[in-house]
């Protein structure tokens, strides 16, 4: 028996949003929430729980940073993913000096992201 078709997005692809869609007022109500799983030392997140496949976030980084990076990433639009009928869109991506950073929804309906920098293999072509 074949798996059925899944409707997935090409990765790093800007996604298409739904009709009407104002990317301020989402950059507004995004939020931030940190993740153990990026973490190899005590963070906000609690204890760390790095995984093994999962790129080691930098230390330092503060939740003033690192939410303003997702709001100005969701405000131009460098979004991706599926969206569907989710309120927020599955990614988004933020160039910060050297580094690119994924943000991906932890929560779609209260729009509360994490993230991580990726590999320079892994950045969207298109991102400026």
């Amino acid at each position: 028996m074949r798996a059925p078709k899944r409707r997935r997005q090409p990765p790093k692809e800007r996604a298409i949003p739904p009709p009407g869609v104002d990317f301020a007022q989402l950059a507004a109500g995004a939020g931030w929430v940190w993740s153990a799983e990026h973490k190899d030392e005590v963070s906000p997140a609690g204890l760390p729980r790095l995984r093994s496949d999962a790129t080691r976030c930098p230390t330092g980084l503060t939740e003033e940073q690192v939410l303003s990076w997702l709001k100005e990433a969701i405000a131009a639009g460098h979004v991706g993913g599926m969206w569907g009928d989710q309120p927020y869109p599955q990614l988004a991506w933020k160039r910060v000096g050297d580094t690119v950073y994924e943000a991906r929804v932890s929560n779609s309906e209260q729009g509360w992201y994490h993230g991580y920098p990726i590999d320079p293999t892994e950045w969207p072509r298109w991102l400026p």
